[in-house]
């Protein structure tokens, strides 16, 4: 298998909602997928949706959270300084990529669904018949993102994402925008979830999505496996 070029996608944005509190990238969600991608020889992009630094959630940095893969992304100079000063989304060509990944965290809520230019990069990559993987929050990319005809590009698809119940359980379900299961129904998906905080993951077609952190590195262990059975 050739070695793959992957596109990582995050969030630009920072803020919580009103509470006055930090969020963006939940750490291990884009540190799992990232070395899961780095060590099967892929080449990673990352990007966010302003360009610039990529916000990590501040709840994500602490002790109780840490992995194996996030000690060592803090310990990995090539990886902090690729999240310091990404490009835009729209500074990429799609079509030099094999994977489009999006990782979760609470920020995405607020900057990736219902955005033209992460629309028209799922497009792409599924016109081509190329492996997007999705995450936990990530998934909210999916919202808003219309085939040809017009009609919601998930409907009756298979998708998973952070769950309402595992909004409720981390008390923000009044705080984000939407909730992102409601909004992936009324956008015509078969929702599909594991228990709360189970690594749960479904595929359809080329789409990979992962309802939650304990889920980012078999989502990404999924889209690499596709690729062979795409191409």
């Amino acid at each position: 298998m050739k070695n793959l070029n992957v596109l990582i996608v995050t969030t630009s944005h920072d803020q919580l909602g009103n509470t006055g509190e930090k969020t963006g990238v939940w750490i291990e969600e884009l540190a799992g997928p990232y070395y899961e991608f780095k060590d099967s020889g892929a080449s990673l992009t990352i990007v966010s949706t302003k360009g610039g630094v990529v916000p990590l959630d501040p709840k994500s940095e602490l002790p109780e959270w840490q992995t194996e893969f996030t000690k060592r992304f803090f310990k990995d100079e090539e990886a902090l300084e690729a999240i310091k000063n990404t490009k835009r989304v729209d500074e990429v060509d799609p079509s030099e990529f094999d994977i489009l990944f999006f990782p979760g965290g609470h920020g995405p809520m607020w900057d990736l669904g219902d955005n033209p230019k992460v629309a028209q990069l799922i497009q792409a990559f599924d016109q081509n018949d190329r492996p997007i993987g999705l995450v936990c929050h990530g998934v909210v990319a999916l919202k808003g993102v219309q085939n040809g005809n017009g009609t919601p590009f998930v409907k009756g698809k298979r998708v998973t994402s952070f769950t309402n119940s595992e909004e409720d359980a981390v008390g923000l379900s009044d705080v984000v925008p939407f909730l992102l299961e409601d909004a992936l129904k009324d956008e015509g998906v078969i929702y599909r979830k594991g228990d709360d905080w189970s690594d749960f993951v479904i595929e359809d077609g080329n789409l990979v999505t992962g309802q939650n952190p304990q889920s980012s590195v078999s989502a990404a262990r999924k889209t690499i496996e596709l690729t062979t059975i795409i191409s």
